[in-house]
């Protein structure tokens, strides 16, 4: 089952990306759609400093196991943009996150770009690790769905921010088909994945703060995206390095053990509909005491399609959209065992007044499997907003 759940999602990808309706001007689309230029502050008159940023709330309901566990308001996120045009050819960008007001404030992005050409620019700082799509273009107003895709948090640690140096550019192999590659040396991440005292854990990887690396080895994030001339992306993207502290002034004090990701990523538009889809797969190794009670293997996807159904449906907002749309995600946190997985079914439906603003309604089921295979189901109401200012 499990390979026939992969091989589903493989074939949505390559038929995503099959579809040809007419031709687009790849170079008039921005190197990320929805990444770190392409955003509603930066396209307002301005002079050489811009701010900005998004703030998302939402109510939910939640249900486990037949029984109503009541209502809940959350301020999940309030995150500030501040840009600088230091020269025409040196940007500055940098993104402050406050979670659930100052439960937790991270400093998520602070680069600074040398935009040599359109084929070559050097990017150094904090940095958002270019590993699938998600990770690079997760802004809460561009999402269609209130939670994030599973794989892109539990397999994916998105956020994932790292302090790191390389290169990123665009480059035309043929007519308007565009290719655009991210490549970054990185700190990488830590021990905290076996840490967590819960099994193999990446997000628990993430490192905490932006200093030294745990074990002076860099990590490799690096992302390939190809956009053909008929529309649609295509990418594909790696990160990998040693994780653990494996010497300690200079004495081995452990064997160096690799964390691997791997992430296929696409996306195409066919009139009124838009897929989506992501799929990730983790390789861990392990210290061999840990072998059978935590997990070397990680993989899932989610597929998503949102449907247009009318415009302008607001008089007094002439861009207002209503949409509907469902996401199927899947995670298999454990892939040498039956259980330790995660099927979600989440359907919503849409109203934009304007394009920087979403609200969402949603219905999400839940079926997670523990690591003998027992099954729990639970489900949830959610009533979102989110908005760029």
């Amino acid at each position: 089952m499990k390979a026939l759940r992969g091989a589903f999602c493989l074939e949505l990808f390559f038929a995503v990306a099959a579809f040809a309706q007419g031709e687009v001007d790849t170079k008039q689309k921005p190197f990320v759609k929805g990444g770190i230029y392409d955003k509603p502050y930066l396209v307002r008159p301005s002079a050489r400093l811009a701010v900005g940023g998004y703030a998302e709330m939402l109510v939910r309901s939640d249900y486990e196991a037949g029984i109503h566990e009541g209502y809940s308001f959350e301020a999940r996120r309030f995150n500030l943009f501040l840009f600088s045009s230091i020269s025409e050819l040196i940007k500055l960008t940098s993104e402050l996150e406050f979670e659930h007001g100052t439960e937790e404030i991270k400093l998520e992005m602070a680069l600074v770009d040398l935009q040599f050409r359109e084929e070559f620019n050097l990017r150094g700082g904090i940095l958002l690790s270019p590993i699938g799509k998600f990770n690079l273009a997760h802004d809460s107003p561009r999402n269609e769905f209130v939670d994030r895709p599973l794989v892109s948090t539990r397999i994916i640690p998105s956020t994932l921010s790292e302090a790191g140096l390389g290169f990123y550019g665009s480059l035309y192999p043929s007519g308007e088909n565009r290719l655009t590659y991210e490549a970054y040396l990185v700190n990488g991440l830590t021990d905290g994945i076996l840490l967590a005292g819960d099994g193999t854990s990446l997000p628990d990887g993430r490192p905490e703060a932006f200093e030294k690396d745990n074990n002076g080895s860099p990590a490799f994030a690096g992302r390939l995206a190809f956009s053909p001339q008929f529309g649609g992306e295509l990418g594909l993207s790696i990160h990998t390095g040693r994780y653990n502290t494996y010497k300690l002034e200079g004495v081995d004090v452990d064997e160096p053990r690799m964390a691997t990701l791997l992430a296929l990523d696409a996306e195409y538009e066919i009139g009124r509909l838009a897929l989506q889809g992501e799929l990730a797969r983790a390789s861990i190794e392990i210290p061999p005491s840990l072998v059978g009670l935590f997990a070397e293997k990680q993989w899932g996807f989610y597929g998503q399609a949102l449907y247009n159904l009318f415009d302008g449906i607001l008089p007094m907002f002439p861009q207002s959209v209503l949409a509907f749309g469902t996401r199927y995600d899947y995670i298999d946190l454990d892939a040498d065992i039956e259980g330790a997985d995660l099927h979600r079914l989440t359907l919503g439906v849409n109203l934009r007044p304007v394009p920087e603003t979403v609200l969402r309604f949603n219905y999400l089921h839940n079926w997670e499997f523990d690591r003998i295979n027992n099954e729990t189901r639970s489900a949830a109401l959610q009533f979102g907003i989110a908005t760029y200012f």
